[in-house]
This record gives C-alpha cells, structure tokens and sequence, in this order.
C-alpha cells in the first residue's frame, strides 16, 4: 500500500466543489482511458478499427452502438484486453457498476500492468461515494502507473473524506509528475479556498486557467475568488462569460450579484440574484433525481426525469446522457424518445429529431402528437412536402384537429 502524508483535522469543502466534481471525474476517466499498454492485437487492423468506432459510438452515448461493436470484437478476438478495458468503459458510462468491474478485471487477467483499469475503477467508487475503496483502487493504479490523473482522484478523494493535508499532498505529487496537469492545480485552488487562502487559491486557479484557457470551470472559479478578494470589476470580466455559456450555473450568477450590488448597480444585482434563486431550486432538484439515479441506476423513469429537469435549466448535453441512458435501460419507451426528439430540436439537430419521432411512430402510429410534431421539424427543415403529409396524416386520424388545419394553412395548404 503506497503511503499517503496524514491528514490534520477535517476542513469543509466549499459547495462549488461538488458542483464542478462532475466534469473533472469523466475528463480523468476519459485520460486514462487512453490507450497505454500494447495490446497482443494491437496491429490487427479488424480489431482496431472496431475498437475506434466504438470509442467513437461511446463519445456520442450510442452505448447500444458501442456495445454491439465490442461483441463484435469479442467474437474475432475473445482474449482482446482493450475489449474488455472499452467495455468497462461503457458499462461505467451506464453506471453498471459490477459489469464494468467484471470487464476492467478481464482486461487485467489478460494483461495485468494495463495503464488505466485500477484509476477507472477508482472513478466508479468514487462515484458511488464508496470512498475508502476508491483510494484503495487509485493506490494499485500508482503501483503500476506513477502518473497525474490518479494522484488527482486521490487527491480528489481525500477532500471528500475532508483530509486536506492529504488530498494536497497527492495534488502536489501529481504536479511534480506532470507540471502542466491543469486538473491537479485546480483542485489544489478548491482546498486554498476552502482553507481561506484565497491568494493561494487565485495563484492556483489562474495556472490552471493559463494553461486550459477555454475550461469555463476554471475561469468561474478565478472569478469567484476574485469576488472574495473585492476585485469585483475584475472578477466580472471572468464571471460573465461564463454565465453567457452556462444560463444554468447557480454559482456564478450569484457571484455575478453579489459583484455588481458591490459596485453599487443594483438593479443588474438583483437580475442576477433573482436568476441564482431560481437556479438554485432547480439545483437542488436535480441534485434529489440525481441521488435518485445513483440509488437505482436499472431506473429508466429516473433517467428519463433527470433528462427533463436538466433540459428545463439548459443543461443539454447532461440531459442527453440522461436520456441515451434511460433508452438503453429501456429502448422502446416513447415518453423518453419523445424527450430526446424535443431535446434534438432545441438543439437544433432535425435530422435526429426526425428519427426519433419515426421511430415512436413505427410502434404507434395513431399517435396524433407525434405527427404533429414531426411536422413542425419537417416544416423547420424546410421539407414542406413532408411537413404537409405528416399534418395530413393527422386530419386523418382527427379530422378536426385545429392545430394542423392551422399548420397548414401556414405553408399555404388548404385542411
């Protein structure tokens, strides 16, 4: 067991963290995900580009896609370690906890150095709150593989049981490995912060943002800290593009206030409070479903609400990953494809919002709101001539359906 520098008394954690925790487990789920040890197939070129596309369906939560794809391996190369490291992927992505320990172990029965398996699963502990077990699996991943991303889960995880000295202690480790690890700077700023340090924290935070310019987390929090400090007009000129990128963050629309009541702008505080307060509510919302999914992640109704409450803030891609997952539990549930078409919509994308409906449709196809909607997205894609006949269709199933004889007559079509 490697040995950790021990911890002095518990210190709190501010709440931004746990609202930015999020993100930073999947990017370093994500990193060490990479390929890192040669695989006995590794120049095959089937089982490469299998591999490939199924990271590829993975990035964009096909996980049926992605699945299907490493079954497709398994049967050429059953012995394949990065099937089964990919399919742990997935499974983790799906919160299939025990699957996906059962395929990151496979991966290490097959070849037992492979970079990345024990760090993955100390994610999933991690984020299962089983944190004692976590540092015990991010330990086994720095016997084998002495790098930055699993000295950070570390770190991340001594903060959550509230040992700071040890969480900046494998902070400091991670940075002496790998001194343009934004992450690890990052985390090290949250514990400043939470230690009151706030210009050791703004001398973190603003590292991390040099050398990752485009992370909105870390460009909230540089100008949290600087709100703190009472550099308020500084610190708007962090906080409001990151309120223009994220209409969602509680966070920074009540730092955003409490900035602008600071120089004296009232009304554009109270904007912005009012803003936060109703955020904040949504926040904890979704933080209940969010508990809820964790508790019964075989849920699709759970997915499936979580969906909606992030879509109604604006968190989109979240809301996707809701979505996708709660199909996967449960492919032909059509409140959920009915969600996922309208979430395609806001999105802009018509071409999967179409599918979606077509494929309520094949198993409903009396379902008068569904044409009516498919209309709309034909309509918005400047097919008419479809857009017509999926409104005609519904006159046929209702002929007094006032909606469509309204639809039609808007592109120049008598009922």
């Amino acid at each position: 067991m490697m040995l950790i520098k021990p911890s002095s008394a518990p210190g709190r954690l501010v709440a931004a963290f746990f609202a930015l925790l999020a993100l930073v487990i999947f990017l370093a789920t994500w990193s060490c995900g990479k390929k890192q040890v040669s695989s006995q197939d590794e120049f095959d070129p089937v089982v490469r580009r299998f591999l490939i596309e199924g990271t590829d369906a993975l990035k964009r939560l096909d996980f049926d896609r992605a699945l299907a794809l490493v079954d497709s391996v398994a049967k050429y190369k059953p012995n394949n370690a990065d099937l089964h490291f990919l399919r742990g992927r997935i499974y983790s992505e799906l919160m299939r906890w025990d699957e996906a320990e059962i395929s990151y172990r496979k991966a290490l029965d097959l070849l037992p150095n492979y970079r990345g398996v024990w760090n993955n699963l100390g994610n999933n502990e991690y984020r299962k709150q089983a944190y004692s077990k976590a540092i015990t699996y991010y330990n086994k991943e720095l016997e084998r593989n002495q790098a930055a991303i699993p000295w950070t889960g570390m770190g991340r995880t001594y903060s959550q049981l509230g040992n700071n000295d040890s969480a900046m202690y494998a902070f400091e480790q991670a940075i002496a490995l790998d001194s343009t690890y934004a992450p690890a700077y990052f985390n090290m700023a949250i514990l400043e912060d939470d230690e009151g340090n706030a210009e050791a924290a703004f001398e973190r935070v603003s590292r991390a943002l040099s050398l990752a310019p485009d992370n909105l987390d870390y460009r909230y929090q540089v100008g949290a800290i600087l709100v703190k400090m009472a550099r308020n007009e500084e610190a708007l000129q962090y906080l409001e593009p990151v309120a223009e990128a994220r209409s969602w963050h509680h966070a920074t629309y009540y730092n955003l206030g409490q900035a602008y009541m600071r120089l004296g702008r009232e009304e554009k505080a109270q904007e912005y409070m009012d803003r936060a307060e109703y955020l904040r509510a949504q926040d904890a919302e979704i933080g209940n479903l969010e508990n809820s999914v964790l508790v019964t992640p075989w849920s699709p109704v759970n997915h499936a609400a979580l969906g909606v409450a992030l879509r109604r803030v604006g968190r989109y891609n979240d809301a996707l990953h809701a979505y996708m997952t709660g199909l996967h539990i449960d492919p032909q549930n059509p409140e959920i494809m009915n969600n996922l078409a309208s979430l395609h919509m806001i999105r802009g994308d018509t071409t999967l919002a179409i599918k979606c409906y077509r494929t309520i449709l094949m198993n409903d196809p009396f379902s008068v709101d569904v044409w009516l909607n498919l209309g709309v997205v034909y309509a918005l894609s400047g097919d008419a001539e479809q857009a017509e006949a999926a409104w005609r269709t519904v006159l046929r199933i209702n002929p007094d359906n006032q909606r469509a004889i309204t639809y039609l007559k808007k592109i120049g079509k008598q009922p």
